[in-house]
């Protein structure tokens, strides 16, 4: 409950969180912001406005970057002169790391360790999560327009949700079984919620 809908405008909700941890602060809670973005907005104002504004306040707040090469059908190289998009923090003065954003429990390692850097005073800091969009942008995207299918079927190796499982498996922590029952759980759950919306009687 103390997450923020979904943003569609480019990095208009990155000042948005910048105020929401300068609350954090003031309030002396022991709470840290994360705000979330594709790599595509950080060529924004808002983004380096907000990074700067992060450092000068020492706000308790992640910057999570999701670099998945492509910002909408725009690839990264056209998009931003930087080297890595970690190193984009250094302008403002906080600290910038990659990750393997397809590593599960890399990311959650290094977002732990930046988030309980940011909870006990230790300031902003940006992550950036190597990784690829497997689909199509939105639903008015046609990702075929612009990137090589041989790029997307070589990244369906490097899926996170294929690896965490292969890891889960060898480990002996997910079985055949587990697979099918959390389908059917899962598949049972997306069904009633349908019919649940159909059943909605329209407002008067």
């Amino acid at each position: 409950h103390h997450d923020f809908p979904l943003s569609v405008p480019i990095a208009t909700h990155i000042p948005h969180a910048i105020g929401v941890a300068y609350a954090i602060k003031l309030k002396k809670e022991r709470r840290v912001v994360l705000a979330s973005c594709g790599d595509g907005a950080t060529s924004k104002g808002d983004w380096y406005e907000a990074v700067s504004s992060a450092k000068v306040w020492n706000l308790p707040i992640v910057f999570l970057v999701n670099n998945n090469g492509w910002a909408i059908s725009m690839h990264s190289h056209r998009q931003t002169g930087a080297a890595t998009y970690a190193q984009k923090g250094l302008a403002g003065g906080i600290s910038g790391e990659q990750v393997d954003g397809n590593d599960v429990i890399a990311t959650r390692a290094v977002l732990s360790d930046a988030t309980e850097r940011a909870r006990v005073g230790g300031g902003p800091s940006l992550v950036e999560a190597l990784t690829y969009r497997l689909h199509d942008h939105t639903t008015a995207d046609d990702a075929r327009r612009y990137r090589p299918e041989a790029e997307v079927t070589a990244a369906w190796e490097r899926c996170p949700v294929k690896r965490y499982r292969a890891y889960l498996e060898t480990a002996g922590y997910w079985t055949a079984d587990d697979e099918a029952a959390l389908i059917a759980e899962g598949t049972a759950a997306a069904e009633a919620a349908a019919q649940a919306f159909v059943a909605t009687q329209p407002q008067a």
